[in-house]
């Protein structure tokens, strides 16, 4: 990924949204100082690097469900996983109703940005059968314990989308995020986040907004919004990695970034999908 920090940035224009009670930019006086440089600078990378493995695994499911219902009726799916493989490489599996055979595997290589697939039947491997297990009993066991607290818009917006993360050799995160059917419109909120160590065991729960916020990518006369910001709370200080994937996975070509501002360090944080970097910018 590349790098990051600059302080003098210039917008041309700015849709205000708030994902807190506090809205705009309003310095607090329990502003803590912005962590040192080499720190933020790994925090923040490590925030970009997330996002976009959290964007190929959302991406990759949008095409291989779009291939599917090519072929197959909806009472014929049993349902999909998908998991980046340790090449890098974002698989996703979709099985039939008797939960044996594959029904269609895509494959997207994130070194090569080459894609594949393969829709003849063929019965689920052991691996398959593990990783569908594995990822049943992380949503099961998620919405068991931590289900009252995740909330999403009506089905006329849009629903729910579902990814799964590997952090690391003993933490996968599973993800919660709110997808729309909306044009033009970016669905920043209702995303959480439930960390699992490698018996599955739940270890943390994450809500990164306090609501939904429905971003205009359009002004009223039509044109294209340049630029939006929403705010944080001092508990999500920095922009998130569900904030990067749904810019990404929504924003129009000519929307570059987005801004949080972060009440937490009483700055903005701006992200450039040209660049692909998070800028800093101080008050």
């Amino acid at each position: 990924m590349k790098k990051y920090l600059l302080i003098v940035f210039s917008i041309l224009a700015i849709l205000s949204a708030s994902c807190s009670t506090s809205r705009g930019n309003k310095k607090t006086a329990e502003a803590q100082a912005l962590p040192p440089y080499s720190e933020l600078f790994t925090t923040l990378d490590s925030i970009i690097q997330e996002g976009w493995n959290l964007y190929y695994s959302e991406r990759s499911n949008w095409i291989a469900s779009d291939l599917v219902v090519e072929k197959y009726r909806a009472e014929e799916i049993g349902g999909y996983i998908s998991w980046l493989s340790e090449d890098s490489v974002q698989c996703v599996f979709f099985f039939d109703k008797e939960e044996k055979n594959c029904l269609l595997e895509f494959k997207y290589d994130k070194k090569t940005n080459k894609a594949s697939k393969v829709d003849s039947i063929r019965p689920l491997t052991d691996e398959e059968i593990t990783k569908k297990q594995r990822q049943e009993t992380m949503l099961n066991t998620a919405m068991k314990k931590y289900g009252e607290n995740i909330h999403f818009a009506e089905r006329s917006f849009g629903s729910p989308n579902l990814d799964v993360i590997r952090i690391n050799d003993k933490v996968t995160r599973l993800y919660f995020m709110q997808g729309t059917i909306h044009p033009d419109v970016i669905p920043f909120g209702n995303d959480y986040s439930v960390d699992f160590d490698e018996n599955l065991q739940p270890i943390a729960f994450r809500r990164y907004h306090n609501s939904l916020i429905a971003i205009q990518t359009k002004n009223e006369d039509g044109s294209v919004v340049i630029s939006n910001i929403h705010s944080h709370l001092k508990d999500n200080p920095f922009i998130t990695p569900t904030d990067i994937c749904n810019f990404l996975l929504y924003h129009p070509e000519n929307m570059d970034m987005f801004m949080v501002y972060s009440t937490a360090f009483n700055c903005r944080f701006a992200y450039s999908a040209k660049t692909n970097q998070i800028i800093t910018v101080t008050e």
